[in-house]
């Protein structure tokens, strides 16, 4: 018996499926887009493949420059429509598209924004976050909307301000990505704190920017609240620890001294994460601060 598993495709889109809807947005047919993608949704989040819902957000992006001139309006008035069919591919593909139109009508594209990052379904939630980031980056004046926004009562929504401050990794702007984060690191929203210490913060902006990490980190390992110090243990779960593994026990010596559950709880996680690929500087580290990990 042959035991190999058949590889997964990860596009369900046949060449015809592309050629269709080329056509569709030749004819600005977007609903019949979204029908095609709605037909070979799968069972993961419901949706189409990334690679396929990539493919229609591209071709509608490259059509949209070499057709249209006014392409912000063009861009709002597709996102907009997108946005409010009944699909989650259209959330998807729609609020891809909303925000390359901000400017058009800022009250309208922020709403649908919204909307989308506190939807029901986890993906669309993530589409929304990738928004959240382009947008800003592409409307610095929006950084006071998501300072307003890490504040919203939908921990979606409060999330996805979460990865707005990747806005600013690709010019290496820390200082206006921690702006942003450091009113979020002492949120107890579990949905949040996952995806702010471990992978933003950590994984993002520590790997890339570690000198200005560590100091945001050291920064707030004196604070006395248990999320904030939470994420900064949370942080080294990840590549970022596996890089700077002396640097991380710093901090998690400073942090340790707080004694609270939860933070000695992600102290440990961190510890065995680290141990890993650096077992000696670990075991010594534990030795001396008599944390046991197993």
């Amino acid at each position: 018996m042959n035991s190999k598993k058949t590889p997964v495709a990860d596009t369900l889109l046949s060449d015809s499926k592309k050629k269709r809807i080329r056509k569709h947005i030749q004819s600005e047919e977007l609903g019949d887009i979204i029908n095609i993608l709605d037909r070979v949704s799968t069972s993961h989040a419901g949706t189409a493949k990334t690679k396929d819902k990539r493919f229609v957000i591209h071709e509608l992006v490259k059509h949209v420059h070499d057709n249209c001139q006014d392409i912000e309006k063009v861009f709002f008035g597709y996102g907009k429509y997108l946005c409010e069919i009944d699909s989650d591919n259209a959330k998807e593909v729609g609020v891809s598209i909303i925000w390359r139109g901000y400017r058009q009508n800022p009250g309208v594209t922020e709403k649908q924004l919204l909307r989308i990052a506190d939807d029901k379904n986890w993906e669309v939630r993530e589409y929304a976050g990738s928004a959240f980031a382009s947008v800003l980056r592409e409307n610095p004046k929006l950084q006071s909307k998501m300072i307003k926004w890490s504040g919203h009562r939908s921990e979606n929504i409060r999330r996805a301000v979460v990865f707005s401050s990747l806005a600013y990794k690709e010019r290496g702007d820390t200082s206006k990505a921690f702006e942003i984060l450091s009113l979020l690191m002492s949120d107890s929203s579990n949905y949040v704190k996952k995806n702010l210490g471990p992978f933003i913060l950590g994984s993002h902006f520590g790997n890339n920017f570690p000198d200005a990490t560590f100091e945001f980190l050291l920064d707030h390992s004196k604070s006395k609240d248990t999320n904030v110090l939470w994420n900064v243990a949370m942080s080294f779960n990840n590549s970022f620890g596996n890089r700077y593994p002396k640097e991380a026990l710093e901090i998690l010596s400073l942090i340790s001294q707080s004694n609270l559950p939860s933070v000695n709880r992600a102290i440990v996680s961190t510890l065995k994460h680290l141990n890993k690929r650096n077992e000696n500087i670990v075991k010594a580290f534990c030795l001396a601060k008599g944390i046991v990990i197993k």
